[in-house]
C-alpha cells in the first residue's frame, strides 16, 4: 500500500513531521496558507531535548545553528547580576531553524544553508505548496480528503492521503472544524519583542556581563527576558549575533490602550501579532521612554536601539482531543494546545509530538497511546507555563498557588489518574 501524507501548515511543527515522514518513505505534500517565505519576526526559541533528538536523527544539513547560553541570571535596576541556577539554555532563532528544516524537507537553499542535502533512495517524494488555504477535511474511509483554495486564483482543489497532520497554529481553522467547542482565549497579557546586534550596544560593560547569557529583569506586573541568538542567516560570531528580548506586560483586551497598540501605521487593527515595521511610532516612543525609566542602563539601550519591534497578544488553547477520523488525522503543535511562551517550550513540544508520531509510524505505540502521551505532556507543560507567567506578571503567592496545582497534576499523572 502506498504511503502518503498531507501536512496542513508549513510551521515548525509541520516541517518536523514532514521531514520525519519523508525519511520513512512517505510521499508528503505540505499545504501552507502563506505565499512565499514565512516571516521569522526576529523570534528567538529555546532548543529542548526533543528538538535535539529529532535533529540528531533527521538533520542532514549539520550546520551550527544555536548558542549555548550560560546559566540564567536576574539583574536589578543597577544592572547587578545574580545567578539563578546552573542549567544552561540552548538558543537559536525561528527563521534560522526554519531554513534548516526547509533544506531538509525539500532542498530549499538560503544564505544559512547554501547547499541542501541530497535525498536518499529510501526517502519519499515531497512537495511544498504555498498560498493554499485549507477549507475542509473529510473522512473518506481509508483516506482523508483535504479541500483547499489557491490564494491567487481562488481555484478550489481536493487531494487525499492516508495520513493527515494538522499543524496550522494556535488559531487553527481545521481544529475549529473538528472541535468547534475549543476556543482560543486571550490570556490577559502581551509581549513586545525585538532584536539588536550585540556589536551595536555601546555599553561594553553590559556586553561583558550579558553576552551569551539568558537574563531576566522583574518589575511590578511585568518583566523582560533577553538572550543571545544567531542571526537569521546563521552568524554566530560575537560581532554579528543578536540580543533577542521579550518584554511581557499585563494588558486588558478591552482597554483603549490595547486598541491603540494593536492599530498599525495604516490604521488596521490586529488581533494576534502586530508585525515588524507596522508599530505606530508614537507607541514605540512611549515604550522606549518606559524602558529608560524602569530598565537597567544597558538593557534600556538594547530596547531603545531596536528598529523593528513587534507586538503579540498571548492566547490559550486547550484541547482534550487531537486524534480524528479513525486514527488518520493528527493535530500537532500549537494547533493542538498552546503553551504560554514564558517557558519557551513551543518548539520543544512540536518536536515531542513529532517524535511520538514517529513511534506510531514505526509500530512501537498505537495512535491512541500517542494521543494520551501527547496530551499528558502538554497538560503538564501548560500548567508549568501558567506558574511561570504568574511569577512574572502577578505575584509570588499566585505563582506558589499555580505551582502547587502543577505539582498535583504531575503526581496524579504519575499514579495514572490523569
Amino acid at each position: 500500500m502506498a504511503k502518503d501524507a498531507i501536512i496542513i501548515g508549513g510551521s515548525t511543527a509541520g516541517l518536523l513531521n514532514g521531514i520525519m515522514l519523508k525519511h520513512h518513505g512517505y510521499d508528503v505534500t505540505v499545504l501552507e496558507q502563506f505565499s512565499g517565505t514565512r516571516d521569522g519576526y526576529d523570534a528567538g526559541i529555546t532548543i529542548g531535548p526533543d528538538v535535539m533528538s529529532f535533529l540528531a536523527k533527521h538533520d542532514r544539513v549539520q550546520c551550527p545553528f544555536a548558542l549555548t547560553c550560560t546559566p540564567p541570571i536576574k539583574f536589578n535596576i543597577h544592572g547587578k547580576p545574580r545567578l539563578e541556577h546552573k542549567q544552561t539554555m540552548v538558543m537559536t532563532c525561528w527563521a534560522l531553524l526554519s531554513k534548516i528544516l526547509r533544506a531538509n524537507f525539500d532542498g530549499v537553499t538560503s544564505n544559512a544553508v547554501p547547499v541542501a542535502p541530497e535525498s536518499r533512495a529510501t526517502d519519499g517524494t515531497v512537495e511544498y505548496r504555498s498560498g493554499c488555504r485549507v477549507l475542509d477535511v473529510k473522512d473518506m474511509g481509508s483516506r482523508v480528503e483535504v479541500h483547499y483554495e489557491d490564494a491567487g486564483s481562488h481555484v478550489r482543489t481536493a487531494i487525499s492521503a492516508g495520513l493527515v497532520v494538522v499543524a496550522d497554529g494556535s488559531n487553527s481553522s481545521i481544529r475549529k472544524l473538528l472541535a468547534p467547542d475549543v476556543e482560543r482565549q486571550y490570556a490577559g497579557y502581551i509581549c513586545w519583542r525585538g532584536t539588536v546586534s550585540e556589536s551595536s550596544v555601546e555599553n561594553k560593560g553590559f556586553n561583558e556581563k550579558y553576552s551569551g547569557k539568558v537574563a531576566f529583569h522583574f518589575m511590578k506586573g511585568n518583566y523582560i527576558i533577553h538572550y543571545s541568538t544567531p542571526t537569521d542567516d546563521g552568524d554566530l560570531d560575537e560581532e554579528k549575533r543578536l540580543y533577542n528580548w521579550v518584554w511581557y506586560m499585563n494588558l486588558s483586551d478591552s482597554s483603549s490602550d490595547a486598541e491603540k497598540l494593536f492599530t498599525d501605521v495604516n490604521g488596521k487593527q490586529h488581533q494576534g501579532t502586530l508585525p515588524r515595521g507596522l508599530v505606530r511610532p508614537e507607541n514605540w516612543e512611549k515604550q522606549k521612554s518606559l524602558a529608560s525609566s524602569v530598565l537597567p542602563v544597558g538593557l534600556a539601550e538594547v530596547v531603545s536601539k531596536t528598529t523593528r519591534p513587534f507586538l503579540t497578544k498571548i492566547y490559550d488553547v486547550t484541547s482534550s482531543r487531537i486524534l480524528f477520523f479513525d486514527n488518520k488525522l493528527y493535530v500537532v503543535g500549537d494547533a493542538a494546545m498552546s503553551i504560554r511562551p514564558n517557558v519557551g517550550m513551543s518548539t520543544q513540544l512540536a518536536a515531542y509530538d513529532c517524535n511520538m508520531l514517529e513511534r506510531v509510524v514505526e509500530g512501537k505505540i498505537t495512535p491512541s497511546q500517542w494521543e494520551r502521551a501527547v496530551l499528558r505532556y502538554r497538560y503538564a507543560q501548560r500548567r508549568f507555563g501558567l506558574t511561570m507567567a504568574a511569577y512574572g506578571l502577578r505575584s509570588k503567592f499566585a505563582a506558589v498557588w499555580e505551582g502547587l496545582k502543577w505539582l498535583l497534576l504531575l503526581l496524579l499523572q504519575k499514579v495514572g489518574i490523569k
